[in-house]
This record gives structure tokens, sequence and C-alpha cells, in this order.
């Protein structure tokens, strides 16, 4: 039994929601912001917590646990090398989330999810990356 450990599960089934954790985290570190519901924002911010505090250490197990969380190999060097070192002096808090309201279609309750710091991504790779594609 694991008593007190709270986890948010979703109904769709486990690998459902595996590839919902790692398309919403695919999302969020392209972009370094997304809007969702309050539940999913929540479970997200908790999965990219563990994965930034793996991502600023040096060590090559960490680096291969974020290869596989992530499933992207691009975005993974992404936050390996531009993402955590703009971030390294924090211990947690990476994020904030700010509420929006409800969504008028079905009521559910919106959050935008971003960086606490300002997170610079360098462009120029980026642009380097699509012209040699």
């Amino acid at each position: 039994m694991r008593h007190r450990v709270k986890k948010i599960k979703f109904k769709k089934g486990k690998d459902a929601n595996k590839m919902l954790m790692k398309k919403l985290a695919v999302n969020f570190l392209t972009k370094g912001k997304i809007t969702t519901t309050k539940a999913k924002a929540k479970a997200l911010k908790s999965y990219l917590e563990k994965l930034v505090s793996k991502a600023k250490k040096p060590s090559e197990a960490d680096k291969n646990v974020v290869y596989k969380k992530l499933g992207n190999r691009k975005i993974a060097i992404l936050l390996l090398k531009q993402i955590s070192p703009s971030i390294q002096n924090l211990t947690s808090g990476y994020f904030k989330l700010s509420f929006l309201g409800q969504r008028s279609s079905d009521g559910s309750e919106m959050v935008k999810i971003e960086w606490s710091l300002p997170v610079v991504i360098n462009k120029e790779e980026k642009i380097k990356k699509k012209n040699k594609s």
C-alpha cells in the first residue's frame, strides 16, 4: 500500500495517460506556456517538476530518464542544454499556474501554466535546424 501518495489519474487508461503527459510536456517545453484544464495542469506541473529536477543533474542516467519521459530527442536536448542552466539556482517552484476561469462550452476550469522565471530559448538554433531539414 502506498499511504499518503497523491496521484492524479484520468479515466482513459494508463497508456493514454502517459502519452497525454508526454504530449503536454513537449508542447509546454516548445512554447513556454500552455493553456489547459485545471486537473491536467496540476498533473503536468508535478510531471515537469520531476523532469526538470532530473535535467539539472549532469549524470548520464538522469539524461536517459529525461529522454525516456519526453520521447523526443530534440526537445530533451533543448531542456538539457538551454533551459536547465537558466533555472539552475532554483530548487523547486519552476512553474506558476494562473487561473483563467471557466470554459464556455462545458464549464471546466481553465489554467495557464508558465515558467516562474523568464526562460530564454535561443531561436537561432531552431532556425538552423529547420534549414538543415
